[in-house]
């Protein structure tokens, strides 16, 4: 049985690529470097932000003292407008609410812990009894390494096979099959499909409202090797 339901956060819980993709053209606009389509900038959020930059500032970010500089500054500004538009995807305040009884539930973000609280300041979200927030700087290593699932599920004191990882980013697909936790790759969010095909999910989940087939499906899962 599923004890333990472990949630990326934004393209999972929430919406919250036109923040991302705002501060981002912000650092890009005050930095006189080129603005890139907007498409371009969200797709590269499912990685997570440092990804993002890597991907989309590589030139940039070449350089040591440039990158720190950078990253800095785009904190800031996100930091500004985090729930400018960012919004809980249709379905997720009552589902947590209703998993909640029955689960254990956490979050493993690859966005700082401190902008993964203030993503969750939505009534409904806030007061859920999570296990543990973890956020990119939580501990010494983020997703794709295994440790930040190991952590939780040792805080919950549950197995890999009682657990799932539910993302819509490649590290979630990585980190789970690191950690030997089943996946559910969100088709919803902002990696391409084919691409979280390509890292084999347990299954799949096209909107949040579907949870509950997810558990379903979830109980004749063999434990993953």
């Amino acid at each position: 049985m599923i004890q333990l339901i472990i949630f990326d956060l934004d393209g999972t819980l929430v919406d919250s690529a036109g923040d991302i993709v705002a501060a981002f053209h912000e650092l890009t606009d005050r930095r006189g470097l080129e603005r890139l389509p907007d498409e371009h900038v969200r797709n590269a959020i499912g990685e997570g932000l440092r990804a993002l930059m890597t991907k989309c500032l590589p030139r940039e970010l070449s350089d040591p003292r440039l990158a720190r500089e950078i990253d800095r500054e785009f904190y800031e500004l996100y930091e500004k407008r985090v729930l400018d538009t960012t919004r809980p995807y249709p379905g997720v305040v009552e589902q947590l609410q209703k998993l909640s009884q029955d689960h254990r539930i956490a979050i493993v973000t690859n966005k700082h812990e401190a902008l993964a609280h203030q993503s969750l300041a939505f009534p409904g979200l806030k007061e859920l009894p999570w296990v543990k927030i973890v956020g990119a700087d939580t501990y010494s290593e983020r997703k794709p390494h295994p440790l930040p699932l190991q952590e939780v599920m040792r805080i919950a004191g549950v197995q890999p096979q009682q657990t799932l990882m539910v993302g819509d980013g490649i590290p979630d697909m990585k980190a789970a099959q690191a950690a030997r936790v089943h996946s559910v790759a969100c088709t919803y969010g902002y990696a391409r499909t084919e691409l979280l095909l390509e890292h084999e999910p347990s299954l799949l989940l096209s909107a949040f409202t579907e949870f509950d087939r997810i558990l379903d499906q979830a109980k004749g899962l063999a434990p993953r090797i």
